[in-house]
């Protein structure tokens, strides 16, 4: 389509697995982007791997952004996700990650409806997805509740729980992708950068 030359080169490549999400999706870090999807192409043995990240965004504004051709987020340009799916090189496999964003402002039970419709998009259209976990950071995480600081932990356990429920009543089309343990934040990490919500350089790798 026409639109292909005004979006970021890492959709539309050919590949069939995309990672669609947030900015833990488009690898926000200093001082480049370092995307999961990377290290997740590794893991697959070189299988190509596309993604789309949108920093910045809830997933309430994925959903209602989903029809839009392009849409620009730290200097990254790409369509919603609806589009994405439409004009796709036959994407099969959609891995979302969403919510992290939303935490601060909505419930647990509005965020998780939101990430469930990105979902039910990607059915809608014959994709599979995998459901990952909203990941923990500084400010959802143990360590932020016993030091009394701003804590989001339970809404986030809350939105993980019922993704889980969806995704188990839709298993034959939903894998969901529990990564609570694979990379959690502690004061100090090495895994995660100083502003406590994005992952560094190691984390996003060790994530994929």
């Amino acid at each position: 389509p026409l639109l292909r030359p005004y979006v970021t080169p890492t959709v539309y490549t050919g590949a069939d697995i995309l990672c669609y999400g947030d900015s833990l999706t488009a690898g926000y870090c200093t001082p480049e982007f370092v995307p999961y999807a990377a290290s997740l192409s590794k893991a697959l043995g070189g299988r190509p791997v596309d993604h789309a990240g949108m920093s910045g965004w809830t997933a309430e504004r994925m959903v209602r952004r989903a029809e839009s051709e392009r849409d620009a987020a730290m200097g990254l340009v790409y369509p919603g996700l609806r589009r994405l799916l439409k004009f796709g090189d036959h994407y099969s496999v959609v891995v979302l990650m969403a919510g992290t964003n939303d935490l601060g402002f909505s419930s647990s039970s509005s965020i998780a409806d939101n990430v469930v419709r990105l979902h039910r998009m990607c059915h809608d259209a014959g994709v599979r997805t995998v459901a990952v976990t909203v990941p923990q950071s500084a400010f959802a995480s143990d360590a932020a509740a016993s030091a009394g600081r701003l804590n989001l932990r339970e809404k986030q356990i809350e939105v993980n729980s019922l993704l889980r429920e969806f995704a188990s009543a839709n298993s034959d089309r939903c894998y969901f992708a529990e990564m609570e343990d694979m990379v959690p934040w502690s004061a100090g990490s090495d895994d995660w950068m100083a502003d406590g919500l994005h992952m560094s350089k190691k984390g996003y790798e060790k994530f994929g």
